[in-house]
């Protein structure tokens, strides 16, 4: 499967976030990593790769811990259930988004916070990574 990522980079330029967006693609993939392989998106098949000034009205709402929420109820339900499996799978997915990791449960990342937060200052720029699992 393909996971489509937003990677929020501080950086001089855009060749620059693009060369730090590629090293984060990178360091998520490879033998012992959730992802198999991935890289940022060519400019030409995507409406990103641009500062971030000119797509922040595209970027989603940020809504962590509403989604952490549902993925505990549930759980919680799952676990009612006697599917420990399942409960098990959504409480992880929850602790993820609690603790602001990159995960496939949350489009945006900000890769040089390690944390959803966003930022709309000069000199940063929104980054479209593809990444397979």
């Amino acid at each position: 499967m393909h996971y489509h990522s937003i990677l929020l980079v501080q950086a001089e330029t855009l060749a620059d976030a693009k060369i730090i967006a590629r090293d984060f693609c990178e360091n998520e993939c490879g033998e012992h990593a959730y992802f198999d392989y991935g890289d940022i998106v060519p400019d030409n098949e995507t409406e990103w790769n641009k500062p971030l000034n000119e797509v922040k009205d595209k970027l989603p709402v940020e809504d962590h811990l509403a989604e952490a929420e549902r993925l505990t109820a549930q759980a919680s339900e799952a676990l009612e259930k006697q599917q420990y499996e399942i409960a098990g799978r959504y409480y992880r997915k929850a602790g993820e988004l609690y603790s602001q990791c990159f995960c496939t449960e949350h489009q945006v990342y900000n890769i040089q916070c390690y944390d959803y937060s966003y930022d709309y200052g000069e000199g940063w720029y929104a980054i479209e990574a593809d990444l397979h699992f």
